[in-house]
């Protein structure tokens, strides 16, 4: 393998972002290692469908499996966000399913508030994001 520098791609779609993606997340890792990459965020749209395969398949490999998402804000456009430790992947759980349930919750709120402005239109956000 080339030596080269340490790179992390931060975003990238699986073929669970229809239309967006087209590789299963096993190649994706598969070829990430290829590459040289120290570390790989899955971001598929909207949810995490391949975050579990990826992960499981990039283990044996020794690259960093990154778990995020790409999620739709109601204006359409797109935030990525990514899980840095155990807490993150809980509260990006939760929002995700507080999106699909489209019910606003003050567990939305108590998770954005401070990082987006105020606490109610960041729960706006997410009850409508998809």
């Amino acid at each position: 393998m080339i030596n080269r520098p340490s790179y992390a791609e931060l975003h990238c779609h699986s073929a669970f972002s229809f239309l967006d993606g087209a590789s299963l997340p096993e190649d994706l890792a598969a070829t990430a290692q290829s590459l040289g990459y120290s570390a790989l965020a899955l971001t598929d749209h909207n949810g995490l469908y391949g975050s579990m395969t990826f992960a499981q398949a990039a283990k044996p490999l020794g690259l960093q499996a990154i778990t995020g998402a790409e999620v739709t804000l109601v204006d359409g456009a797109h935030l990525t966000l990514l899980a840095e430790t155990p807490q993150g992947y809980a509260n990006l759980c939760r929002l995700l399913t507080e999106t699909r349930r489209r019910v606003c919750s003050p567990s939305v709120a108590r998770m954005c508030s401070g990082r987006t402005g105020s606490s109610s239109s960041c729960s706006a956000i997410a009850c409508e994001a998809i």
